[in-house]
């Protein structure tokens, strides 16, 4: 339920006719119901705001701007480059690879050779692929952004494919990584019987976008179940790379290097406890935690 303070701004705003703080207290409001965990109540609510095109809207709310993209794209903000990611050889080999061919675009444009730009990053939860789109924008000097699903997923017939369209628009006029992160949330293989029937034409839409857009950047996708994509989605990449699960020792590894960032000792427990995480999301989380412990011992606080 909106706080009644959201609904004062919201009839003020209809009351005065402020169409840019109409959609921004509509907005609030829909931003509150997701944070509460009421997703298909924000999703509907998102739906009938950008069901009809007669509302103007605040072109200033962000550079990249235009219709559903104001509230789908999240800026990402990281300093990683790809040395900081932990990666297999080979894997770091092909994207060095794929940042030098798209760094030489030109020269391969001018003997008809067009550059690499769309990757598809795969494997187990927590094992840097998020991280590794963001250090790819560092590497390519690009802003990065990330498709909210919640924004993009309409509630009437059709909507999720003009968003769709909407999106990948933006990556055609603006120089940006485009994160699609748990791409098997909208690329599910089709033909499943207990689906509805919109759901395989979101597939079909997001194959024909991938298959024909140009984007001035690049577009990365990731999904941590590659079962469930429809295989006629892969070949829609120009690369596609498998980040598996790290050992014990790359955890032990990893943990040693961010405890060494953070000023703690790296002793023979605290490495017996890492090589016992799962991935390297949480090793970073247990060391990072361990860290602030140290900090607040050191300040006589715990």
């Amino acid at each position: 339920m909106a706080r009644i303070d959201d609904l004062v701004r919201l009839f003020a705003a209809i009351s005065k006719q402020d169409w840019p703080l109409l959609h921004r207290s509509a907005e609030q409001i829909i931003e509150s119901e997701g944070r509460k965990g009421h997703r298909v109540a924000a999703r509907d609510l998102r739906g009938a705001l950008n069901h009809g095109r007669h509302l103007p809207r605040d072109n200033g709310a962000t550079p990249l701007g235009g219709n559903v993209t104001e509230t789908a794209l999240l800026r990402l903000h990281s300093d990683d480059k790809l040395r900081d990611v932990r990666l297999p050889n080979e894997t770091r080999a092909e994207l060095v690879r794929f940042v030098e061919e798209w760094r030489a675009r030109g020269e391969l444009a001018e003997r008809k050779l067009v550059a690499r730009s769309k990757v598809l990053l795969f494997g187990p939860p927590g094992c840097g692929k998020s991280k590794t789109a963001r250090a790819l924008a560092n590497e390519m000097n690009l802003s990065a952004h990330m498709i909210r699903f919640d924004a993009v997923i309409g509630a009437y017939l059709g909507q999720t494919a003009t968003h769709l369209r909407e999106i990948f628009a933006v990556a055609e006029r603006a120089p940006t990584l485009m994160l699609v992160d748990e791409l098997d949330a909208l690329g599910k293989s089709r033909g499943n019987p207990l689906e509805v029937g919109e759901l395989d034409r979101i597939v079909i839409a997001l194959m024909q976008e991938l298959e024909h857009s140009t984007p001035q950047g690049v577009i990365v996708a990731t999904t941590n179940m590659p079962d469930l994509l429809d295989k006629a989605l892969w070949r829609r990449f120009d690369l596609v790379l498998e980040l598996p699960e790290p050992r014990q020792s790359d955890l032990k590894s990893f943990g040693r290097d961010v405890a060494r960032a953070h000023g703690l000792k790296f002793s023979s427990g605290l490495s017996q406890r890492i090589g016992k995480c799962k991935n390297y999301a949480e090793a970073e989380r247990f060391v990072e935690d361990e860290a602030r412990k140290q900090v607040m011992r050191d300040l006589g606080m715990s």
